[in-house]
């Protein structure tokens, strides 16, 4: 599949086949995220691949406790129907997908941020002028995993909704602070044909310094 292809006719899946992803594809998968451009180098990811259904449904738990946890902090009405409505949907849907790939993103500060830090600047001021390279590093591999995931004919969705049970996912995965999880990754046949979202006008975005 031709690259801009891949580009312009990847979507966001959210209903799967129950159809098992070989492991030979999901190698290739998780080599296109190998690949990917990071901050000097430091390729601060890792990739867990997630077939057990138990897992997953933990997984799911765990996020259904956090949501419940949330509730009662809601500000409105209309605020816990949106929750509500999430807990058993855009925030669980991975337990319905053959596999779930999770992005681990590695602690790293580099050095510019550390000397960033001994001149006083605070954290909101490095990020601003260092902006969050360890995330745009993994955010690189997750884009290529997903078109290589849409390239071999599957679907999947870039979720971080919910990484908010991340501290019930640190006990259920065994991972501690020094890592967390990025983005979660459900992978299978698409099960559904989701309609092509309407993007902003190339023009409207861009502007030319000649």
């Amino acid at each position: 599949m031709d690259i801009f292809e891949a580009l312009q006719g990847r979507k966001s899946i959210r209903r799967f086949k129950e159809s098992p992803v070989p492991d030979s594809d999901v190698r290739r998968i998780l080599d296109a995220g190998r690949v990917a451009p990071s901050a000097h180098n430091t390729q601060p990811w890792s990739f867990l691949v997630i077939k057990n259904r138990a897992v997953i449904k933990k997984m799911g738990d765990g996020v259904r406790m956090m949501v419940d946890k949330m509730l009662p902090f809601a500000e409105s009405e209309k605020q816990v129907q949106r929750l509500t409505a999430y807990k058993n949907t855009y925030y669980t849907f991975f337990e319905r997908a053959p596999l779930l790939i999770a992005v681990f993103l590695e602690a790293h500060e580099g050095e510019t941020e550390k000397l960033l830090a001994r001149m006083k600047y605070s954290r909101e001021e490095i990020d601003r002028l260092r902006p969050l390279q360890g995330l745009q590093s993994v955010s690189a591999a997750i884009q290529n995993m997903l078109l290589a995931i849409h390239a071999l004919g599957y679907g999947s969705c870039w979720m971080t909704g919910p990484l908010i049970a991340q501290e019930e996912f640190e006990k259920i995965l065994g991972y501690g602070k020094e890592r967390f999880i990025a983005a979660l990754l459900p992978v299978g046949i698409p099960d559904e044909k989701p309609a092509t979202l309407t993007k902003k006008p190339l023009e409207a975005i861009m502007k030319i310094i000649p």
